[in-house]
């Protein structure tokens, strides 16, 4: 009888023991199921010799706890992590599902799922092995299973790195994997696109001002770039995936070169050698310190590369040395604090989440991210407060002549004359600058377009001649991508051209323009089913320049195809053309969408666009306004919202 009730309370305290852990229950209200707060339980294995039936037992004993954080790490390389969690498949629909690891950072691990106390799967992966043995081509680490419905499971979870990483991860379906890594994917593309168009116009500038300041903010876009690549698995997926042990050291090389030249810009871009030399100095010591302690870490002991803490005071130290370049009057300073108050909040958002201070999710991954592009608008705005700097410290010295020149009457006429001849030489030399500058943008533009359709070619063969459909997805988005970039790009070429172009008159034969503009647009899906009517009423032959004229109708025409009402039965654009001796009308009016009355006289602005759905460059009728104005013409607007909108030209 004792030992009956001996068993009787054994398992009683048994049960008790093991409902410490809350069971997970997958069912059909969600599509996915991130295990915390108290769905899961952990325990450190110091002596990383237990095998998957000794920790078993020690569960059962009692060994593990409920984390004292929501996402608990593992900082110490000698010890495991374990982890476990109970669940119950009672979803209708789903038996199929994926377990997931956010942290892509862990060196080893081993994923044990018991049914009934048999072990149904076991899974190993970790960055040690190279991207491309991963089952499923994703920068998390993801498994299928089958969870059968009705049933509960037990799953240990083993982690071994020697970085600190963190044990969170999810159960979902393969649809919600599919949408929200659509998601996530695309808007790391539009960062590293944003990034690497703002690295190569900073070093285009560098190579035509020769000015160490743009050197420097290239080297250190491009710093961060690689940072964002080690931190948020895209590297390893695309750049370095047959490289595991390349990647093992990315993260620590990518914030050296990161803290390096932030230094190295900050110096330069503060006048530090001019304003503050004593700083310049520390800088330099700051930077030989950096790579030493970044060489030791690599060559005798690895645990030096990860004390990130030292980076963070570092960036703090940039801060304070741009308030106090501020306040010694270096006005430009103050867009440089907010740039790097932006970049520290989020290097240090970060940075928590590394060292295990913070929790992973969207803002602790990519608060750097966040940073980043906050920083770069900070500093856009720094370079045009250097301008206007300038610009002011130019102004103040003509102030200066002029007093000088009311002083000293008897030197007035002579003054007055070389001060002329001063104007006209600063004429002369700032139009020669504008020329330049506008041959450097033209230049510009017309440079990227070669790279870019480079990308929407190598976009195009990898949807052919790779299959799987979710990296056709992802080169779907890029060829959609460089597309509208590549649409930009024509469009800034063609304003260029319009405000350079000596207009030549010739005689205009409107319909063979309206039949090229046509042949030209009917590959575009869909306008085979757009119904033009044309009707040209001309007394006299009119003479103008054939291009302007070309512009005006392909524009015209583009805009009112993109902006039809595709709820209609028919979307129809008429065009009317009368010409006669006091002047020329051409009207386009269509049956679309329409424009709001409020938005009306911003719709030839640059950039501006009515709608969304168009995904247009916003700059088809700046383009028809200037084209109109520069062959002595104007242009008129009348719209109703659903109703359509009706363009008048006058020439």
């Amino acid at each position: 009888m004792k030992k009956i009730i001996f068993s009787f309370v054994f398992l009683f305290v048994l049960s008790l023991v093991q409902a410490q852990c809350a069971l997970l229950v997958l069912d059909d209200t969600s599509d996915q199921f991130v295990w915390k707060d108290n769905f899961h339980q952990i325990y450190i294995e110091e002596n990383k010799t237990s095998d998957l039936n000794q920790i078993k037992e020690l569960y059962k004993k009692g060994y593990f706890k409920e984390p004292e954080q929501e996402t608990p790490r593992i900082k110490n390389p000698n010890h495991n992590l374990w982890a476990y969690i109970h669940i119950a498949n009672k979803s209708r629909i789903n038996e199929n599902w994926l377990i997931e690891l956010y942290d892509f950072h862990i060196d080893e691990y081993d994923i044990y799922v018991l049914h009934k106390d048999s072990l149904q799967n076991h899974f190993t992966g970790g960055d040690k092995d190279p991207f491309n043995d991963r089952k499923i081509k994703h920068k998390n680490y993801i498994h299928p299973i089958v969870f059968a419905k009705g049933q509960e499971y037990d799953i240990y979870i083993r982690i071994k790195s020697k970085q600190s990483v963190a044990i969170i991860g999810v159960i979902r379906t393969f649809d919600n994997l599919l949408a929200y890594s659509n998601q996530e994917y695309f808007l790391l593309s539009i960062f590293y696109g944003l990034m690497g168009i703002m690295g190569i116009y900073s070093f285009l500038i560098f190579l035509y001002l020769r000015e160490k300041v743009y050197i420097y903010f290239s080297f250190y876009i491009a710093s961060t770039i690689f940072y964002s690549l080690s931190n948020d698995g895209f590297g390893y997926q695309y750049l370095w995936s047959n490289y595991p042990l390349f990647n093992d050291h990315t993260q620590s090389l990518a914030v050296y070169l990161f803290i390096v030249s932030s230094l190295l810009y900050s110096g330069e871009f503060l006048h530090l050698k001019t304003l503050l030399p004593l700083f310049c100095k520390v800088i330099q010591i700051l930077v030989i310190l950096r790579t030493l302690l970044f060489i030791g870490g690599i060559l005798f002991l690895p645990r030096l590369t990860y004390y990130y803490q030292i980076d963070v005071v570092i960036l703090i130290f940039l801060f304070f040395m741009g308030i106090y370049s501020y306040s010694k009057g270096y006005k430009a300073a103050r867009f440089f604090i907010l740039a790097y108050s932006s970049l520290f909040i989020g290097f240090s958002i970060n940075m928590m989440m590394i060292l295990g201070f913070a929790k992973n999710d969207y803002i602790t991954v990519y608060g750097l991210n966040y940073g980043a592009v906050l920083q770069m608008v900070f500093l856009s705005l720094a370079v045009a407060e250097r301008i206007r700097i300038i610009n002011k410290e130019r102004e103040e010295a003509q102030q200066e002549i002029i007093v000088q020149l009311k002083e000293k009457e008897t030197l007035k006429d002579k003054l007055t004359r070389e001060l002329e001849e001063k104007v006209k030489e600063r004429t002369k030399e700032l139009e020669y600058k504008n020329q330049q500058l506008d041959a450097f943008v033209y230049k510009a533009s017309h440079d990227i377009k070669g790279p870019l359709r480079s990308i929407l070619g190598l976009a195009k063969l990898g949807v052919i001649d790779i299959k799987e459909p979710l990296a056709q997805e992802y080169f779907k988005h890029i060829e959609k991508s460089s597309l509208r970039l590549d649409g930009l790009l024509n469009d800034l070429l063609q304003i260029a051209k319009i405000k350079d172009k000596q207009i030549s008159a010739t005689l205009i034969d409107f319909k063979k323009i309206f039949d090229d503009v046509k042949e030209s647009l009917i590959n575009i899906p869909s306008f085979k089913d757009f119904q033009i009517d044309v009707t040209i009423k001309q007394d006299r032959n009119f003479y103008s320049d054939e291009k302007m004229i070309y512009s005006i109708f392909q524009n015209l025409i583009e805009n009112a195809f993109k902006y039809r009402d595709t709820t209609k039965e028919n979307s129809i654009l008429t065009v009317r053309i009368e010409v006669d001796k006091q002047k020329s009308v051409i009207e386009f009016a269509d049956n679309g969408l329409g424009i709001n009355k409020d938005l009306k006289d911003k719709i030839f602005d640059m950039f501006f666009r009515a709608s969304e759905l168009s995904g247009g460059t916003g700059l088809g009728l700046y383009l028809v306004k200037m084209a109109v104005e520069k062959i002595g013409g104007r242009i008129n607007v009348e719209t109703e919202l659903n109703k359509g909108s009706i363009f008048t030209i006058v020439i």
